[in-house]
């Protein structure tokens, strides 16, 4: 409507009409501060879910990130373990062939003695008979010879002739104590190695059902720093004890190592299960708040389709998770792994490898040790061998020799005894001037047993030698 009336050609204003349109002005004026204020109002809120959205999305990358990196540590760790396990059963099918090895050498060394023993007592026997046989024959105007001074033993018994079987006890029971020794030895590291396989078995279960749980996805750098700070304290423990006692024994530090990787991994496993609790108490939390402070129907949805968006990405970490489980490092996972736990894990290496270097060295002093005992064995044998040639040549080049042969097995026995055992003074009842008188036949054999007895200790010689080269 006009502003303005016309009265008898006079332009009056009218108020009415221009209240009315200042008022309708003032009308459209609120409606659109108030549509202007509700449109930044909305532009807010977008704003603020939009940066919630991304802080939610970097959030869940670094758990994605520190999730793989833990993956990558733990796989790297079972198949350290395993290169150990495999290591270790190496070196113990290795002690066994050594182990086979050795016993053969010592049955078929003792198989050897044995047999030579015997050969050179038949021939002892013989030469011995031979020697009786010839100081039993005599003459009727031989000279006479009577014992003096004859010292027996206090219970009338005679003594034992020192042949080769007495000695041969000693060295059966020597070869019986260094197989017992190996045995036992076997036994220890069988009972070892079993003790270790049930260890490994345990920490793969239990690693497992950590890395199949769901709360694993919530984890923090915080947790991870804490866990990292534990397990660096354990070691460091570990390190300080095996420092501290240098001369501990291999038994107790195996004990203590096994014990400290136990307790190590129940204090992790008690760690994770904490921080799982921790972070399912606080998420509980973050909800009540949010549910009460937003109740309208559009975040209820909002929040159902983030709730169902972080089920999907679960799972699909989880498949990610399993599939790395599956497949074989390469090689990012290996650059990735140059971190401080490939450092701990070398220097724990370095001192596994120290203690089987010193295990080698204890086996090989023990096995040097075996060998010189058998070469001192073999010489003291020798030596006794060529003391006995030369006893018995010296007595065969001292006896006389008899015209008549008269075998007499008890006289002959009772005086090789007596001759063996004690040497006592003789006094002679013989005419003056009496001597021995030999012929040609007897030189002729005196040579002859002379010559065979060169020959055999040739023979002990160079088979004495051949062993000691074997």
């Amino acid at each position: 409507p006009p502003i303005f009336q016309n009265s008898d050609n006079i332009h009056d204003l009218d108020a009415v009409v221009a209240l009315n349109n200042i008022y309708d002005l003032l009308q459209l004026h609120r409606r659109a501060v108030g549509m202007m204020e509700e449109m930044e109002v909305e532009q807010l809120k977008s704003s603020s879910d939009l940066h919630y959205q991304h802080l939610t999305n970097s959030r869940l990358k670094d758990q994605l990130e520190l999730s793989k990196k833990e993956n990558m540590r733990l796989h790297e760790r079972e198949r350290q373990l395993e290169t150990n396990l495999k290591s270790l059963q190496n070196c113990l099918k290795d002690t066994k062939e050594e182990v086979q090895r050795l016993q053969g050498i010592i049955a078929s060394r003792a198989t050897q003695y044995n047999h030579d023993i015997k050969r050179r007592e038949r021939e002892h026997n013989r030469v011995k008979e031979r020697l009786n046989q010839l100081l039993i024959a005599k003459k009727e105007n031989k000279q006479g010879m009577e014992v003096l001074n004859y010292v027996g033993r206090s219970d009338g018994r005679r003594c034992l002739w020192k042949t080769g079987k007495t000695e041969s006890r000693h060295e059966g029971d020597m070869y019986k104590t260094l197989l017992n020794e190996f045995d036992n030895r076997q036994r220890e590291l069988m009972v070892e190695n079993i003790e270790l396989k049930k260890v490994l078995q345990q920490m793969k279960r239990e690693m497992v059902g950590v890395l199949n749980s769901k709360e694993m996805s919530q984890k923090k750098e915080k947790q991870s720093n804490d866990i990292d700070q534990s397990t660096l304290q354990t070691n460091s423990d570990e390190d300080e004890l095996l420092k501290g006692h240098p001369e501990m024994s291999c038994d107790h530090a195996r004990e203590k190592l096994t014990n400290s990787i136990r307790q190590q991994w129940r204090k992790l496993k008690h760690h994770v299960e904490r921080l799982d609790s921790q972070a399912s108490m606080v998420q509980d939390g973050d909800s009540e708040e949010v549910i009460s402070k937003q109740l309208h129907e559009e975040e209820m949805e909002r929040l159902k389709l983030e709730i169902q968006q972080c089920k999907e990405f679960i799972q699909t970490q989880q498949q990610l998770l399993q599939q790395q489980l599956n497949t074989p490092c390469d090689e990012e996972t290996a650059a990735v792994l140059n971190d401080s736990y490939m450092l701990e894990e070398k220097e724990r290496l370095k001192e596994e490898w120290k203690v089987f270097e010193e295990q080698r060295k204890n086996f090989e002093m023990e096995r040097r040790n075996f060998t010189e005992a058998a070469i001192r064995l073999g010489h003291e044998r020798k030596c006794f061998e060529d003391d006995r040639a030369m006893w018995l040549k010296h007595q065969f080049l001292n006896t006389t020799f008899a015209d008549q042969m008269k075998p007499q097995s008890r006289m002959a026995d009772e005086f090789s005894k007596r001759d063996h055992l004690h040497k006592p003074c003789f006094r002679e009842h013989a005419t003056k001037g009496a001597r021995p008188c030999y012929t040609a036949l007897e030189k002729r054999k005196s040579c002859c047993m002379l010559s065979k007895l060169g020959v055999h200790e040739k023979i002990y010689s160079y088979t004495y030698h051949k062993i000691y080269e074997i």
